[in-house]
Protein backbone atom coordinates (compact mmCIF):
# COMPACT_ATOMS: atom_id res chain seq x y z
CA UNK A 1 0.00 0.00 0.00
CA UNK A 2 1.52 3.10 -1.05
CA UNK A 3 2.09 6.00 1.36
CA UNK A 4 -1.00 8.11 0.76
CA UNK A 5 -3.44 5.38 0.72
CA UNK A 6 -2.03 4.15 3.92
CA UNK A 7 -2.91 7.57 5.80
CA UNK A 8 -6.00 7.42 3.79
CA UNK A 9 -7.10 4.08 5.55
CA UNK A 10 -6.11 5.11 8.82
CA UNK A 11 -8.14 8.40 8.67
CA UNK A 12 -11.17 6.48 7.16
CA UNK A 13 -10.80 4.15 9.92
CA UNK A 14 -10.98 7.23 12.94
CA UNK A 15 -13.61 8.35 11.06
CA UNK A 16 -15.64 4.58 11.01
CA UNK A 17 -16.17 5.05 7.15
CA UNK A 18 -15.58 1.80 4.85
CA UNK A 19 -14.89 4.43 2.00
CA UNK A 20 -15.01 7.69 0.27
CA UNK A 21 -17.02 9.15 -2.35
CA UNK A 22 -14.70 11.81 -4.10
CA UNK A 23 -15.95 13.94 -6.50
CA UNK A 24 -13.61 17.01 -5.87
CA UNK A 25 -11.46 16.51 -9.28
CA UNK A 26 -8.02 17.55 -7.34
CA UNK A 27 -8.25 14.53 -4.45
CA UNK A 28 -8.93 12.02 -7.46
CA UNK A 29 -5.97 13.76 -9.44
CA UNK A 30 -3.72 13.07 -6.27
CA UNK A 31 -5.07 9.61 -5.44
CA UNK A 32 -4.76 8.13 -8.49
CA UNK A 33 -3.37 10.93 -10.94
CA UNK A 34 -7.06 11.40 -12.73
CA UNK A 35 -7.24 14.37 -14.59
CA UNK A 36 -10.58 14.13 -15.76
CA UNK A 37 -14.03 15.68 -14.60
CA UNK A 38 -17.87 15.33 -13.79
CA UNK A 39 -16.64 11.78 -12.04
CA UNK A 40 -16.88 9.59 -8.97
CA UNK A 41 -14.51 7.94 -7.65
CA UNK A 42 -14.90 5.38 -4.44
CA UNK A 43 -11.40 4.95 -2.57
CA UNK A 44 -11.02 2.75 0.56
CA UNK A 45 -6.98 2.93 1.36
CA UNK A 46 -6.36 -0.48 -0.29
CA UNK A 47 -8.62 -0.27 -3.19
CA UNK A 48 -10.04 2.29 -5.86
CA UNK A 49 -12.98 2.69 -8.26
CA UNK A 50 -13.49 5.03 -11.03
CA UNK A 51 -17.23 5.71 -12.02
CA UNK A 52 -17.10 7.34 -15.10
CA UNK A 53 -19.33 8.04 -18.37
CA UNK A 54 -17.58 7.39 -22.11
CA UNK A 55 -15.94 11.03 -22.08
CA UNK A 56 -13.80 9.99 -19.28
CA UNK A 57 -13.96 6.27 -19.26
CA UNK A 58 -11.22 5.55 -21.87
CA UNK A 59 -9.02 8.21 -20.20
CA UNK A 60 -9.23 6.98 -16.67
CA UNK A 61 -8.01 3.60 -17.83
CA UNK A 62 -5.21 5.40 -19.28
CA UNK A 63 -4.75 7.62 -16.11
CA UNK A 64 -5.77 5.81 -12.75
CA UNK A 65 -2.41 4.24 -11.06
CA UNK A 66 -4.88 1.42 -9.53
CA UNK A 67 -8.53 2.07 -9.76
CA UNK A 68 -10.82 -0.36 -11.26
CA UNK A 69 -13.18 1.45 -14.03
CA UNK A 70 -16.97 1.35 -13.58
CA UNK A 71 -19.24 2.84 -16.56
CA UNK A 72 -22.36 4.90 -15.90
CA UNK A 73 -24.65 6.32 -18.58
CA UNK A 74 -27.71 8.39 -18.96
CA UNK A 75 -30.62 7.29 -18.15
CA UNK A 76 -28.96 3.87 -16.93
CA UNK A 77 -27.22 2.65 -15.20
CA UNK A 78 -27.11 6.54 -13.29
CA UNK A 79 -23.93 7.16 -11.87
CA UNK A 80 -25.98 6.83 -8.04
CA UNK A 81 -26.91 3.49 -9.54
CA UNK A 82 -23.45 2.13 -10.00
CA UNK A 83 -21.95 3.51 -6.80
CA UNK A 84 -24.47 1.32 -5.24
CA UNK A 85 -23.66 -1.76 -6.91
CA UNK A 86 -19.74 -1.23 -6.54
CA UNK A 87 -20.28 -0.06 -2.68
CA UNK A 88 -22.47 -3.20 -1.96
CA UNK A 89 -19.65 -5.57 -4.26
CA UNK A 90 -17.29 -4.57 -2.06
CA UNK A 91 -19.17 -4.61 1.02
CA UNK A 92 -18.53 -0.91 1.71
CA UNK A 93 -21.92 0.18 3.91
CA UNK A 94 -20.80 3.42 5.59
CA UNK A 95 -19.51 5.25 2.62
CA UNK A 96 -18.08 8.83 3.12
CA UNK A 97 -19.05 11.54 1.00
CA UNK A 98 -16.97 15.18 1.15
CA UNK A 99 -19.59 16.85 2.77
CA UNK A 100 -18.09 20.72 1.52
CA UNK A 101 -17.80 19.43 -2.45
CA UNK A 102 -20.59 17.18 -2.88
CA UNK A 103 -23.66 18.77 -4.43
CA UNK A 104 -27.15 18.03 -2.96
CA UNK A 105 -28.47 17.07 -6.00
CA UNK A 106 -25.63 14.33 -6.18
CA UNK A 107 -26.24 13.42 -2.93
CA UNK A 108 -29.96 13.08 -4.05
CA UNK A 109 -28.81 10.71 -6.43
CA UNK A 110 -26.63 8.08 -4.64
CA UNK A 111 -28.81 8.25 -1.76
CA UNK A 112 -31.88 6.75 -3.87
CA UNK A 113 -30.30 3.91 -5.26
CA UNK A 114 -27.59 3.46 -1.55
CA UNK A 115 -30.72 3.27 0.99
CA UNK A 116 -32.67 0.45 -0.57
CA UNK A 117 -28.98 -1.29 -0.39
CA UNK A 118 -28.94 -0.81 4.06
CA UNK A 119 -25.78 1.76 2.83
CA UNK A 120 -25.47 4.35 4.67
CA UNK A 121 -23.90 7.79 3.46
CA UNK A 122 -22.05 9.55 5.65
CA UNK A 123 -20.73 13.51 5.83
CA UNK A 124 -16.47 13.56 5.88
CA UNK A 125 -14.54 16.85 6.68
CA UNK A 126 -11.47 16.55 4.36
CA UNK A 127 -9.73 13.92 4.83
CA UNK A 128 -7.90 13.96 1.71
CA UNK A 129 -6.76 17.14 2.12
CA UNK A 130 -5.40 16.75 5.29
CA UNK A 131 -3.28 14.30 3.91
CA UNK A 132 -2.48 16.93 0.91
CA UNK A 133 -1.27 19.29 3.25
CA UNK A 134 1.67 18.17 3.42
CA UNK A 135 4.01 17.56 0.07
CA UNK A 136 6.25 15.18 -0.69
CA UNK A 137 9.83 16.29 -2.19
CA UNK A 138 7.91 15.26 -5.66
CA UNK A 139 5.21 17.81 -5.36
CA UNK A 140 7.97 20.21 -3.99
CA UNK A 141 9.43 20.21 -6.96
CA UNK A 142 6.67 20.80 -8.80
CA UNK A 143 5.80 23.65 -7.21
CA UNK A 144 9.17 25.08 -7.34
CA UNK A 145 9.46 24.73 -11.25
CA UNK A 146 6.01 26.80 -11.32
CA UNK A 147 7.43 29.29 -9.33
CA UNK A 148 10.52 29.65 -11.60
CA UNK A 149 7.89 29.76 -14.41
CA UNK A 150 5.80 32.54 -12.47
CA UNK A 151 9.15 34.45 -11.70
CA UNK A 152 10.07 34.86 -15.36
CA UNK A 153 7.21 35.63 -16.66
CA UNK A 154 6.64 38.77 -14.12
CA UNK A 155 10.45 39.62 -15.53
CA UNK A 156 9.38 39.69 -19.20
CA UNK A 157 6.01 41.61 -18.65
CA UNK A 158 8.01 44.60 -16.59
CA UNK A 159 9.09 46.04 -20.11
CA UNK A 160 5.75 45.90 -20.87
CA UNK A 161 4.11 48.08 -17.90
CA UNK A 162 3.34 51.60 -19.67
CA UNK A 163 0.72 54.54 -18.84
CA UNK A 164 -1.95 53.73 -21.00
CA UNK A 165 -1.90 49.99 -20.84
CA UNK A 166 -4.59 48.35 -19.28
CA UNK A 167 -5.39 46.19 -16.36
CA UNK A 168 -6.95 43.32 -18.91
CA UNK A 169 -4.11 43.68 -21.66
CA UNK A 170 -1.35 43.25 -19.00
CA UNK A 171 -3.28 40.44 -17.27
CA UNK A 172 -3.57 38.73 -21.07
CA UNK A 173 -0.35 38.97 -21.48
CA UNK A 174 1.05 38.19 -18.15
CA UNK A 175 -0.85 34.63 -18.59
CA UNK A 176 0.36 34.26 -22.49
CA UNK A 177 4.04 34.65 -20.63
CA UNK A 178 3.42 31.77 -18.49
CA UNK A 179 2.22 29.66 -20.74
CA UNK A 180 4.65 30.59 -23.25
CA UNK A 181 7.78 29.63 -20.59
CA UNK A 182 6.46 26.29 -19.84
CA UNK A 183 2.93 26.49 -17.36
CA UNK A 184 -0.07 24.45 -18.37
CA UNK A 185 -2.11 27.26 -17.34
CA UNK A 186 -2.62 30.17 -14.81
CA UNK A 187 -3.46 28.57 -11.04
CA UNK A 188 -6.16 31.15 -11.21
CA UNK A 189 -7.37 34.48 -12.47
CA UNK A 190 -4.71 36.57 -12.88
CA UNK A 191 -5.33 39.94 -11.14
CA UNK A 192 -4.05 42.97 -12.40
CA UNK A 193 -4.87 46.14 -10.57
CA UNK A 194 -4.64 50.08 -11.20
CA UNK A 195 -4.72 53.14 -8.80
CA UNK A 196 -7.48 52.66 -6.48
CA UNK A 197 -8.55 49.56 -7.56
CA UNK A 198 -5.77 47.89 -5.71
CA UNK A 199 -7.42 48.92 -2.70
CA UNK A 200 -9.96 45.39 -3.56
CA UNK A 201 -8.34 42.15 -3.06
CA UNK A 202 -10.12 40.24 -5.81
CA UNK A 203 -11.00 42.77 -8.13
CA UNK A 204 -11.23 41.51 -11.68
CA UNK A 205 -8.59 43.20 -14.57
CA UNK A 206 -10.62 45.69 -16.53
CA UNK A 207 -10.46 46.57 -20.13
CA UNK A 208 -11.61 50.36 -19.35
CA UNK A 209 -8.67 50.60 -16.57
CA UNK A 210 -6.30 52.15 -18.05
CA UNK A 211 -2.57 52.74 -16.16
CA UNK A 212 -2.07 56.24 -14.93
CA UNK A 213 1.30 58.10 -13.66
CA UNK A 214 1.25 57.58 -9.90
CA UNK A 215 -1.16 54.64 -9.58
CA UNK A 216 -0.20 51.40 -8.07
CA UNK A 217 0.31 48.66 -9.67
CA UNK A 218 -0.49 44.98 -8.15
CA UNK A 219 -0.42 41.71 -9.56
CA UNK A 220 -1.68 38.76 -7.98
CA UNK A 221 -0.77 35.67 -10.39
CA UNK A 222 0.46 32.24 -10.35
CA UNK A 223 1.23 29.41 -12.85
CA UNK A 224 0.91 25.37 -12.96
CA UNK A 225 2.71 23.39 -13.56
CA UNK A 226 1.90 19.55 -13.85
CA UNK A 227 -0.70 20.37 -11.59
CA UNK A 228 0.90 21.72 -9.29
CA UNK A 229 0.51 25.59 -8.72
CA UNK A 230 2.28 28.95 -7.65
CA UNK A 231 1.56 32.29 -6.20
CA UNK A 232 2.66 35.55 -5.92
CA UNK A 233 1.33 39.12 -5.67
CA UNK A 234 3.93 41.95 -6.28
CA UNK A 235 3.51 46.11 -5.63
CA UNK A 236 4.99 48.52 -8.17
CA UNK A 237 4.11 52.28 -8.89
CA UNK A 238 3.72 53.78 -11.92
CA UNK A 239 6.47 56.42 -11.88
CA UNK A 240 7.74 58.07 -9.38
CA UNK A 241 6.19 56.81 -5.48
CA UNK A 242 4.71 59.50 -3.61
CA UNK A 243 5.62 59.78 0.37
CA UNK A 244 2.60 58.30 1.61
CA UNK A 245 3.12 54.57 -0.98
CA UNK A 246 6.21 54.60 0.10
CA UNK A 247 5.60 54.52 3.42
CA UNK A 248 2.40 51.87 2.89
CA UNK A 249 4.84 49.80 0.81
CA UNK A 250 7.98 49.27 3.50
CA UNK A 251 5.61 48.65 6.32
CA UNK A 252 3.82 45.95 4.01
CA UNK A 253 7.32 44.92 3.06
CA UNK A 254 7.99 44.63 6.72
CA UNK A 255 5.22 43.17 7.72
CA UNK A 256 5.75 40.46 5.26
CA UNK A 257 9.29 39.62 5.70
CA UNK A 258 8.69 39.40 9.58
CA UNK A 259 5.96 36.72 8.98
CA UNK A 260 7.89 34.71 6.52
CA UNK A 261 11.11 34.94 8.78
CA UNK A 262 8.98 32.79 11.32
CA UNK A 263 7.87 30.08 9.18
CA UNK A 264 9.28 26.95 10.86
CA UNK A 265 7.88 23.85 12.03
CA UNK A 266 5.92 23.67 15.24
CA UNK A 267 5.05 27.32 14.82
CA UNK A 268 1.67 28.65 15.30
CA UNK A 269 0.30 30.24 12.15
CA UNK A 270 -1.82 32.98 14.16
CA UNK A 271 1.79 33.50 15.87
CA UNK A 272 2.75 35.04 12.14
CA UNK A 273 -0.51 36.98 11.40
CA UNK A 274 -0.09 38.74 14.67
CA UNK A 275 3.43 39.40 13.88
CA UNK A 276 2.46 41.62 10.64
CA UNK A 277 -1.21 42.84 11.93
CA UNK A 278 1.37 44.80 14.57
CA UNK A 279 3.34 46.12 12.59
CA UNK A 280 0.91 47.39 10.15
CA UNK A 281 -1.19 48.57 13.61
CA UNK A 282 1.96 50.43 15.21
CA UNK A 283 2.56 52.16 11.72
CA UNK A 284 -1.28 53.38 11.33
CA UNK A 285 -2.19 51.48 8.65
CA UNK A 286 -5.35 49.39 8.65
CA UNK A 287 -4.86 45.88 8.84
CA UNK A 288 -5.91 43.02 6.13
CA UNK A 289 -8.60 41.36 7.06
CA UNK A 290 -8.29 37.85 5.44
CA UNK A 291 -5.90 35.42 6.54
CA UNK A 292 -2.02 35.46 6.74
CA UNK A 293 -1.70 32.83 3.81
CA UNK A 294 -3.17 29.28 2.19
CA UNK A 295 -1.37 26.49 1.51
CA UNK A 296 -1.00 25.80 -2.14
CA UNK A 297 -0.69 22.56 -4.46
CA UNK A 298 -3.23 21.28 -6.75
CA UNK A 299 -5.57 23.51 -5.37
CA UNK A 300 -4.53 27.58 -5.22
CA UNK A 301 -5.96 27.40 -1.55
CA UNK A 302 -5.96 24.47 0.09
CA UNK A 303 -4.95 23.10 3.92
CA UNK A 304 -3.32 24.62 5.84
CA UNK A 305 -5.94 27.67 6.13
CA UNK A 306 -3.90 30.10 8.76
CA UNK A 307 -7.58 31.98 9.40
CA UNK A 308 -7.13 34.75 11.84
CA UNK A 309 -8.23 33.42 15.72
CA UNK A 310 -7.11 29.66 13.99
CA UNK A 311 -4.40 27.34 15.67
CA UNK A 312 -2.77 26.15 12.65
CA UNK A 313 0.41 24.25 13.50
CA UNK A 314 3.15 24.39 10.67
CA UNK A 315 4.65 21.32 9.99
CA UNK A 316 7.54 19.98 7.40
CA UNK A 317 6.34 19.49 3.82
CA UNK A 318 3.99 22.28 4.11
CA UNK A 319 3.72 24.58 0.90
CA UNK A 320 2.04 28.06 1.85
CA UNK A 321 2.04 31.75 0.98
CA UNK A 322 2.77 34.62 3.39
CA UNK A 323 0.76 37.50 2.11
CA UNK A 324 -0.46 40.63 4.25
CA UNK A 325 -1.87 43.73 2.59
CA UNK A 326 -3.15 46.91 3.78
CA UNK A 327 -6.31 48.53 2.09
CA UNK A 328 -7.32 51.91 1.46
CA UNK A 329 -10.68 52.15 -0.14
CA UNK A 330 -10.25 55.36 -2.70
CA UNK A 331 -6.77 55.50 -2.42
CA UNK A 332 -5.30 51.95 -2.72
CA UNK A 333 -3.89 48.75 -1.69
CA UNK A 334 -0.28 47.19 -1.04
CA UNK A 335 0.01 43.69 -1.25
CA UNK A 336 3.39 41.39 -0.96
CA UNK A 337 3.21 37.50 -1.07
CA UNK A 338 5.96 34.35 -1.55
CA UNK A 339 5.11 31.16 -1.81
CA UNK A 340 7.22 28.87 0.57
CA UNK A 341 7.88 25.62 1.30
CA UNK A 342 8.29 24.39 5.61
CA UNK A 343 11.28 22.25 5.77
CA UNK A 344 12.81 20.11 8.97
CA UNK A 345 14.60 23.50 9.93
CA UNK A 346 13.17 26.08 8.86
CA UNK A 347 11.74 26.94 5.18
CA UNK A 348 12.57 27.82 1.56
CA UNK A 349 11.00 30.84 -0.09
CA UNK A 350 10.27 29.03 -3.44
CA UNK A 351 9.46 32.78 -5.18
CA UNK A 352 12.24 34.94 -5.85
CA UNK A 353 10.84 37.98 -7.79
CA UNK A 354 12.43 41.01 -6.18
CA UNK A 355 10.61 42.76 -3.42
CA UNK A 356 12.37 46.46 -2.84
CA UNK A 357 9.55 49.11 -4.44
CA UNK A 358 10.08 49.26 -8.31
CA UNK A 359 9.06 52.31 -9.62
CA UNK A 360 7.95 51.83 -13.40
Amino acid sequence: MSSKAAQLSIALKEAEIDALILTKQANQRYLEGFTGGDCYMLVSGGAAHLVADSRYAEMGERECRTAKIHRFKSPRPSYGEVIAKVARENGFFRLGFEKNHMTWGQHEEIEKWTTPEGIELVPASNPVEKIRAYKTPAEAAFCAEACRIADKALRDLLPRIKPGVSELALATELDYLMKKGGADEPSFDTMVLFGARSSQPHAKPRADARLEPGDFILIDYGACKSGYRSDTTRTFVCGKASDRQKHAYQTVLLAQTSGLAKVAPGVNARELCQISLDILADAGLPGFEYSIGHGVGLEIHEEPFMRRGKDVILGPGMILTIEPGTYIPGWGGVRIEDTVLVTEDGSRVLTFFPKELMEI
